[in-house]
This record gives C-alpha cells, sequence and structure tokens, in this order.
C-alpha cells in the first residue's frame, strides 16, 4: 500500500492526483507491503523504513515515466527533500534535459548531399553492415558492389558510390560522436555546480 509519511495515511492507487498532493504538502510516499503497527488509539506509527520510502520514490519514478512525465518526478524529489539536498536534485533534473536533447539531436538525421538520412541506433547499426560487407568486398578484390542505395528520410531512394558510401558512414558516425562529447562535456560542468545559479547557465546550443 502507498502510505504518506507525513500523516501515515494510506493514498491508494499511484496517480499524478496522489503525486501532485504529495509535492503540495511536502510528504514523502512509502511502499509499504506489510501491516503497520499501531498505537493504543488505533493510529498508525510512523515506523517507515528508508527502504520503503525508496520504494516509494522508485514506484514514483516508474510512473513518471511511463507516462511521460519526469518533470513531475522532479518536482516530487524537490518537494520532500532537504535544502542541503536540493541542488543534487536539480543536477540531475539537469542532466536529464541534457540527455533528452542529446537523444533528439542523435535521432534528428544528417544532411548529406542535399538528403536528410535518418540516424537512430538502428539506422547506424545498418550502416555499420552495409560498410562492414562493402569492406569485406573490397579487401576480396571481387569488387562485386558498384553501388550502395539508400533511403533517405522521405523514403526516396539514393544511390551511393561505394567510396561516397564509406565518406557518408564516417560523417554519420563524426555525428555521432560530437553530440556524445558535447552531452558529457555539458554533464561534467552540471557535476561541477555549485549552485542553481550555475546550473541555469548551462543549456544545450543548437
Amino acid at each position: 500500500m502507498l502510505i504518506s509519511k507525513k500523516f501515515m495515511s494510506e493514498q491508494g492507487e499511484l496517480n499524478k492526483k496522489v503525486i501532485d498532493w504529495a509535492i503540495e504538502v511536502k510528504t514523502q510516499l512509502a511502499t509499504v507491503d506489510r501491516i503497520l503497527n499501531v498505537n493504543e488509539d488505533g493510529e498508525y506509527i510512523d515506523d517507515i523504513t528508508p527502504e520503503e520510502i525508496q520504494a516509494g520514490t522508485h514506484a514514483i519514478k516508474e510512473y513518471c515515466l511511463a507516462n511521460k512525465n519526469e518533470n513531475l518526478y522532479f518536482e516530487y524529489l524537490l518537494a520532500i527533500s532537504q535544502e542541503d539536498e536540493k541542488l543534487n536534485v536539480l543536477k540531475e533534473k539537469k542532466k536529464h534535459e541534457i540527455q533528452t536533447k542529446r537523444d533528439k539531436a542523435l535521432e534528428s538525421g544528417l544532411v548529406y548531399n542535399d538528403h536528410i538520412f535518418q540516424t537512430r541506433e538502428k539506422d547506424k547499426l545498418n550502416i555499420n553492415g552495409a560498410v562492414t560487407n562493402l569492406m569485406l568486398d573490397m579487401q576480396s578484390k571481387a569488387n562485386s558492389i558498384s553501388e550502395i542505395i539508400w533511403i533517405d528520410i522521405n523514403d526516396e531512394k539514393v544511390t551511393f558510390t561505394p567510396q561516397d558510401f564509406l565518406k557518408f558512414a564516417s560523417m554519420v558516425a563524426y555525428h555521432t560522436q560530437e553530440i556524445t562529447f558535447k552531452a558529457n562535456a555539458l554533464k561534467e560542468r552540471i557535476e561541477q555546480a555549485k549552485s542553481e545559479q550555475d546550473l541555469e547557465a548551462i543549456v544545450w546550443e543548437e
């Protein structure tokens, strides 16, 4: 069951309304799988364990991720955190923002010879597979591959020579590396931030 530590009351099923309420009253929510102890008046005794609080926080995180509402999770963390813990929560929030921007940049595609090509993870795997086949063909001296046809983001067929395709694959790899390094550099700055103002100054520039 879901228990408010501040009020020692059951909250029913986990949903946005419950999380919003917990944020408003600044109460931790715990997941408890046992019978709670009561006093002589029949009221719950606050013997909530750190593990039960952690389980509640994990459940909230999973709920927010499943509903694509990560900001709600960070709002909850900020609401229940002590003042000396809030900077770390803000750092985690900022890192999540940078990671989201990184993933969007990685998947937004690459312009090559006036065509936009998809650069999602599965697309890069396909490109690497084609490069491997091409290199094996070159090493065998058979040179049976004279052209490679690839599909751009608009489903238009684009014909590459072997050398041009290798150049294209190299640009895709460089594009990925550049974005990844950029995100890692920003995350390092986040780790080193000493204040909320330091964090606000860290932005992903397109």
